[in-house]
């Protein structure tokens, strides 16, 4: 392999935060005594220094394809760095002490690119255990809704603490009783002929007054029902109920008293 000097030199000691440094005492090729050396790994590359203010590292070991493990060496905390081609030297090497030996094993054995491969294969694997899991919650059949009122075609709506109130329900009892006294109410309502208030429903409209009994949208109007004359403006349901929006307003309390009753049946 070779190597720009001068480019390993400079990011050897540029200001890249290293992973790991410390001293460790490095057994020569040539000659088989141990010096005390300072290490810097950046990386892959585990840069040796001969002292911890030298300019430039006096060697450079690539971490790949190699194995790191203990040794048998007249050193104390001893370790070596193997590699898997043939003819391959062996670095020796040995800590201060236990702890620093293990700390030095540690990291010199996920500093290359195959852990690294490893670690994100297993990564992927979990996370696509995790994105099955949530897809098999997501695929569960949800409850379906049964609180959904059609909104009348009039500029009249219900108020939106009764909207509230009917969607956070979605039990069957007390939607039947909802539609029960929404059918009540709407059997009770009052019409006057020739009065100026108008409350925008088809059905308040007379069938003679469309064509052929059709609205002008194309769709048959519904049955017109039956008419009550009274004698003041207020309905025989509940006084002071005199117009739609009363009417409504009224209709949403009887909900929300509905909602209660049935809430404390539970």
């Amino acid at each position: 392999m070779k190597l720009n000097e001068r480019s390993v030199a400079h990011y050897a000691t540029c200001d890249t935060p290293p992973d790991k440094t410390g001293f460790l005492f490095k057994k020569g090729e040539r000659n088989t005594a141990y010096h005390r050396r300072w290490f810097i790994l950046k990386g892959n590359m585990l840069f040796y220094f001969e002292e911890r203010d030298s300019r430039e590292p006096i060697g450079v070991i690539v971490l790949e394809g190699c194995t790191v493990e203990l040794c048998e060496s007249a050193e104390e905390f001893a370790f070596a760095i193997k590699f898997d081609c043939a003819k391959a030297r062996v670095y020796k090497m040995a800590a201060e002490n236990h702890a620093a030996m293990e700390s030095w094993v540690k990291a010199l054995s996920r500093a290359s690119f195959d852990y690294m491969r490893l670690v994100v294969k297993e990564l992927e694997r979990q996370l696509e255990e995790i994105q099955e899991a949530a897809g098999g919650q997501q695929g569960r059949p949800k409850p379906s809704r049964r609180n959904q009122i059609a909104r009348p075609k009039s500029g009249a709506s219900l108020s939106s603490s009764s909207l509230s109130s009917l969607s956070s329900s979605s039990s069957t009892p007390s939607m039947t009783a909802l539609f029960s006294a929404q059918k009540g109410l709407q059997d009770e309502v009052q019409l006057f002929p020739g009065s100026s208030r108008e409350n925008g429903v088809a059905w308040s409209k007379p069938a003679a007054a469309l064509a052929n009994g059709f609205t002008e949208g194309g769709a048959r109007a519904p049955p017109v029902p039956p008419r009550r004359i009274g004698a003041s403006l207020e309905t025989p349901v509940s006084p002071g109920t005199g117009c739609f929006s009363k009417l409504h307003e009224w209709y949403g309390r009887e909900v929300m008293e509905v909602r209660e009753q049935w809430l404390q049946s539970q």
